[in-house]
């Protein structure tokens, strides 16, 4: 994260204790992933999200509005093959789970650090652990070539109780981030991965220059 990125990222967040420590404030900004990446999330997985556009934003280009959000769990695109084989079964499990009509939100997450890649040399540089098959990062690099790829990784907390909320239309379309209308409290949420733990995955991180 560079300078400019780090200092507001630290106004702009308040944490309930030390290091790690999630926030109390109830959240109703969420970021749209796939129920499956999302699964991966929650159990340790990966730390990443990656991020260009959808067509129902401006100019189909994604944009970095919030550092901490609620992640909303999709459905409609999730594809197995995209994924790499021994992790298909989440896309499985998350679709048999999904309740129609409804949206549960489990999970929060707060981004830790942002890269903007442009090609697969410089995504391979950043040595990342994730459940995306080759054809799916493929596939996000070529698409609007002229936009850079985002990667997001982010620290992950699980809700001490699921939200299970109505799905409005509002909520759908090929859009990045979303306004709930309720406020989801996130008190009392745990991380996924400990601070050790977490910090090791990010030793592996390798920012460009």
């Amino acid at each position: 994260m560079n300078p400019g990125w780090e200092a507001w990222w630290r106004s702009s967040v308040s944490c309930a204790g030390g290091k790690g420590s999630p926030v109390l404030e109830p959240m109703d900004i969420a970021l749209k992933e796939w129920a499956s990446v999302i699964r991966a999330l929650q159990l340790g997985l990966q730390v990443v999200v990656l991020r260009k556009g959808g067509i129902a934003e401006i100019d189909g280009r994604f944009e970095v509005k919030h550092r901490q959000f609620l992640l909303y769990p999709t459905y409609e695109h999730q594809d197995e093959k995209l994924i790499v084989p021994e992790w298909r079964k989440l896309v499985r499990q998350t679709q048999a789970e999904r309740v129609a009509g409804q949206v549960t939100i489990s999970s929060w997450a707060r981004v830790e650090h942002i890269a903007k890649v442009r090609d697969r040399l410089e995504l391979e540089r950043l040595g990342l652990e994730h459940i995306f098959a080759q054809a799916f990062l493929d596939a996000r690099l070529s698409y609007k070539p002229d936009l850079p790829l985002y990667v997001l990784v982010l620290r992950v907390f699980n809700l001490a109780e699921p939200v299970s909320i109505e799905e409005t239309p509002e909520y759908i379309g090929c859009r990045s981030w979303v306004e709930l209308k309720v406020d989801v409290p996130i008190e009392d949420s745990s991380p996924v991965l400990t601070d050790e733990e977490f910090a090791r995955r990010l030793a592996h991180f390798a920012p460009l220059t």
